[in-house]
Order: structure tokens, then sequence, then C-alpha cells
């Protein structure tokens, strides 16, 4: 009798086992999510690299070349929407200042917008790279120093003098996402960006900021998951484990807002 209890014991086991390996077996090279890319004709190729090594299906919507409705369409079935880097923002929209803004398309700015409006009330995981980080500011009200050397400081360089990518650290936040996402206080990022937050909107919370007092990552409390970085996680995460861990921190969650 003892000897067939433990056969079974050993048989319910081996099966548990079995179910587990299937499962771990099909999360691993049959499951896959669906994220949108959204940027305004800029180079996502790095994003698109990671997203698809991680079992990632990918939808690029590039807003200089999509209409509106065609760009909600392809966010509908997204399990998550990235807003990457790109062009700086017609400063009118947020109160600027034109002479100190390098290239943008007013259109692409209020495309943007919209469909960040369109994400927030479909309730998507929404990550923010440079640009799309201080899109979100802007949408909820916040504004943007239009040029940092001229209007912040010049203690620390954000953007190579001929507009190549530099590096430097940056302080997180104690209680915020971010920090729960990386486990450090103090990272290296890399820098190409001349604009940053200059007012933070309500309801929006400082993640991380720079050595100088620059905003360098924001996120939504309130949201079911939004997080902006000034950084490019997509052009370190290879080498970089703050970076990777970003990344696939978005991916796990990009599933949160779909019904």
């Amino acid at each position: 009798m003892f000897r067939k209890i433990i056969k079974f014991i050993k048989l319910v086991l081996f099966a548990l086992l079995l179910v587990l390996g299937l499962i771990l077996i099909y999360d691993r090279f049959f499951s896959y999510k669906n994220i949108a890319i959204v940027h305004n004709n800029q180079n996502v190729r790095n994003i698109e690299i990671f997203l698809t090594d991680n079992n990632v299906a990918i939808n690029n919507i590039d807003t200089s070349r999509m209409d509106t409705d065609m760009c909600k369409r392809k966010i509908e079935g997204a399990d998550g929407v990235i807003f990457a880097g790109g062009n700086d923002f017609d400063p009118d929209i947020y109160g600027g200042d034109r002479s100190l803004v390098e290239e943008y398309s007013r259109e692409d700015d209020e495309k943007s917008l919209e469909l960040l409006d369109y994400c927030i009330k479909e309730n998507k995981p929404i990550l923010g790279i440079c640009r799309g980080m201080q899109l979100i500011n802007i949408y909820y009200g916040g504004s943007l120093y239009d040029d940092l050397e001229k209007q912040f400081s010049k203690e620390m360089v954000h953007r190579g003098s001929d507009k190549t990518l530099t590096y430097h650290e940056i302080n997180i936040r104690e209680g915020t996402s971010l920090l729960k996402i990386v486990k450090s206080d103090r990272i290296e990022v890399n820098s190409y960006h001349h604009e940053g937050i200059k007012d933070l909107a309500e309801g929006l919370s400082v993640s991380a900021t720079s050595d100088d007092g620059l905003i360098e990552a924001i996120e939504n409390p309130y949201y079911s998951y939004m997080l902006g970085v000034q950084w490019h996680p997509e052009l370190s995460y290879e080498n970089d484990k703050y970076s990777k861990k970003i990344l696939k921190d978005f991916v796990k969650h990009s599933n949160a807002g779909k019904n």
C-alpha cells in the first residue's frame, strides 16, 4: 500500500513537471505579444531588433506616412505602445521659443498627441523614449526647454557638439517604478537631446534626474503602466543591464490594457 502511494506521488510530480515544462517551452518559443512603435520617420531598427529577439510582433507606425485612422487601427490590437525618439516639437504647443528649436512638424506633433490620447483611453501600457517622454509631459500640460544650453545649464553635456551620443549618470528616486525595475539608485545612461522637460505636468512624477537637476525619467503613478525616459535604452541594452531591464519590464507588462 505504501509503495503504491509513493508511486502515485511520483506520477503526480512527473505530471506537474511535464506541464510546467510545456508551459515554459510555449512561453519561450510560441507565445508572443504585439507592440506598436510610434515615430515620425525615424530609424527604429534597434527597437525592432530587441522586440523580435524577445518573440514580440511589431506594428511599425510612422506618423509622417500614415493617417490617424490607420495609426489607430494598428494600435488597437497592440499589447503595448512605444513612443520613440524623433524631432523637436512645435514650441507653440507648449509656449516655447520658435528661434531655439530645430526640425519639427506641427502635423506630426498633433497626430502624436492624438495617438497618445487614444492609447490612454484604451489603457495601453506606454513607454516613452526621448521625444516620447517629452510627448507625455506635453500631453498632460507640461512644457519644455527649447535648448538646454541656452535656457537651462551648460554644467552637463546632454548632446555632443557635433550632434553625437554622449553619456552621463542619473539619480533614480526612491519609491519609483523605475527604481523597482533597475534596482539601482544611480546608473549611467546615453544622452542625445538638446530639449528637456521644464515644467512637469500635474499628475506626473519625476523618476530620475541628472546631476545638473534636469528631469531624466518620469512616470504616471495613476496609470496602469506609463514610463518615460530621456535616454535611448534601445541603443545600449546589449551592453547595459539597466537598459535591458527597462525594455524587458515593458514587454512583460505589455498586455495590461488588453480587454
